[in-house]
């Protein structure tokens, strides 16, 4: 499963990465750092999984995601983000993203996501 990793705090992103290069079966294809990199990475690199914050300059995690479902449907987007609660959800469904996960669950919710999809890019899925 190749995944974007995509945060504009630099020290998470790569505390993310080294998270997902130590699964068998992950490749970390690239990092960005705001929501306009990200679609231009999407474009670029063809990830199978997006791990989007939602919070970032020069483009919002939402919009970044909007434009991704639009542009690449195949490709899945999961919203990460350090809020909780209904707006934040609703807001990840309207953007069309495949799924929201709490930062502070984070590690065990993507590891259940990951293991749930076999790594296929086709069975990646996250209840929002």
């Amino acid at each position: 499963m190749k995944i974007l990793v995509v945060d504009d705090h630099a020290a998470f992103r790569r505390s993310l990465s080294e998270f997902l290069r130590s699964r068998a079966g992950i490749e970390v294809v690239g990092e960005a750092a705001n929501g306009k990199e990200a679609v231009e990475q999407t474009a670029r690199l063809h990830p199978d999984l997006v791990l989007m914050d939602v919070s970032m300059p020069t483009m919002s995690g939402y919009d970044a995601t909007r434009i991704i479902k639009e542009q690449h449907p195949e490709t899945r987007v999961i919203i990460l983000s350090s809020h909780s609660g209904e707006v934040y959800r609703s807001a990840a469904l309207e953007s069309h993203a495949d799924g929201y996960i709490e930062k502070h669950t984070m590690k065990s919710d993507l590891t259940h996501l990951l293991e749930e999809s076999g790594f296929g890019s086709s069975n990646v899925r996250m209840a929002i």
